[in-house]
């Protein structure tokens, strides 16, 4: 009797064959990852030089007053986004430690979505769900991601 590969007879545990870094897959997606940390690194620049933490902060404050979401909470997220996503933009510019700033955007997206909800901002809740899906690509095609930090690493270790 023939059986069905199941769960455990799946192989895509195994390493991914090596990807070219003058491949149009790894071209591209360094060119995307490029963009993307550019526009997640700035926005966080932007609001710590530009704007200032607390100018920022307060407006998210003001913003979420007809919310159950009050300062105490509001404050302290308002005052480290703009630090995570400057550094999560440069490790992502650079290709250093992708996975996780992949990972942490991703969730980081989460939770911006969750407040967002609150307020009924369905606009902002497409632009937020638009990075979501940004960060998601970039994490499932991470195999291409050979034109980085991370690339020359684990081509220098042997890996």
């Amino acid at each position: 009797m023939a059986t069905m590969p199941g769960p455990q007879t799946r192989m895509d545990w195994q390493p991914q064959p090596a990807v070219s870094w003058q491949s149009d897959a790894a071209l591209a997606y360094a060119i995307f990852r490029l963009t993307f940390g550019v526009n997640i690194c700035l926005r966080g620049i932007v609001r710590i030089f530009v704007l200032g933490l607390d100018n920022f902060a307060n407006g998210m404050i003001k913003q979420f007053s007809a919310t159950w979401i009050g300062p105490d909470l509001i404050n302290p997220f308002a005052h480290t986004l703009p630090i995570i996503e400057t550094v999560i933009g440069l490790m992502i510019i650079l290709g250093l430690g992708t996975r996780y700033a992949l990972i942490i955007g991703g969730l980081m997206m989460t939770s911006l979505t969750f407040g967002t909800m609150f307020l009924g901002d369905f606009n902002l809740l497409w632009l937020q769900l638009t990075y979501a899906i940004a960060f998601f690509l970039l994490l499932a095609a991470r195999s291409w991601n050979v034109i980085s930090v991370d690339g020359m690493m684990s081509k220098g270790s042997g890996a």
